[in-house]
């Protein structure tokens, strides 16, 4: 039992740990995603007096990724009832181009605000409609939640790590009977804490199968599932391999640190 206790209290620290970086991650991912299909679906209408080429707006804005002529066809049959043959002629010559401009991202409040400056620049360009404030509010919104994420995580991690440090203190009181034999023989630092380095090594390795576990229940059971769909994010958020390799180094980092910061702070290197 006293052993158990020992290990839960490093494991549910680095447990708290690991689960606030793997939400950064998971979150990260979710509004990365959220970004791709908001520039899937945002484009800026451009009216111009000349023909625009994509080339062109490149060499401007280096975003720029689809130009799709926008056909004035709806409006100019809307007009036949009322307008002769001639008069719908001549309109048609004097209408603007308009176009539709697709971006390879999803811009920020001030870079949208270069673009159409930069737009509004060209010659022949006449209005640039870019939508900023429909824009500006979902991009804020992906910001605030973002930013929420970051700092809860960022405060979970700095008390895990804090926690952390405070067991391993009680783990090299425990052991010091061991390690003044061990110096009084004349072993070295790294090896009179070898058993911290151990029981911070099977933790680590622990805490991190814990974590890859309960996220993979968590992200498969139907209720995550149902939120997944109302969000309109998909489940692949979460990578298996490639979560558990990064929790894992960064946990037996974390835990190497903190063991090494113990040694440090009461003098035995």
């Amino acid at each position: 039992m006293n052993l158990l206790r020992r290990h839960l209290a490093l494991i549910i620290p680095l447990l708290a740990l690991l689960f606030s970086l793997e939400s950064i991650m998971l979150v990260n991912r979710a509004v990365t995603k959220h970004e791709n299909k908001l520039s899937d679906n945002y484009s800026i209408v451009i009216a111009s007096k000349n023909a625009l080429t994509l080339d062109k707006i490149q060499s401007f804005i280096r975003e720029a990724k689809e130009l799709k002529a926008i056909a004035p066809d709806y409006m100019m049959n809307e007009l036949k009832k009322d307008l002769s043959r001639e008069s719908l002629e001549t309109l048609q010559r004097e209408l603007p181009f308009f176009y539709s401009l697709k971006l390879s991202t999803f811009p920020d409040e001030d870079r949208l605000q270069k673009i159409n400056t930069t737009l509004s620049k060209l010659n022949g360009v006449t209005k640039v409609e870019s939508f900023s404030k429909s824009h500006s509010q979902v991009y804020k919104l992906l910001l605030i939640i973002k930013s929420s994420i970051i700092v809860f995580a960022s405060l979970i991690a700095i008390l895990s790590y804090i926690l952390m440090v405070k067991q391993i203190e009680i783990w090299k009181f425990e052991h010091s009977d061991r390690m003044e034999i061990m110096a009084f023989l004349g072993a070295p630092a790294w090896m009179r804490n070898g058993i911290l380095f151990r029981l911070a090594f099977i933790d680590s390795i622990v805490s991190t199968i814990a974590i890859i576990a309960g996220m993979t229940y968590l992200i498969n059971h139907d209720k995550m599932q149902e939120v997944f769909h109302t969000l309109e994010v998909t489940s692949n958020i979460f990578r298996m391999g490639s979560d558990f390799v990064i929790l894992l180094f960064t946990s037996i980092l974390v835990s190497i640190v903190s063991v090494v910061f113990v040694i440090i702070k009461q003098k035995d290197l």
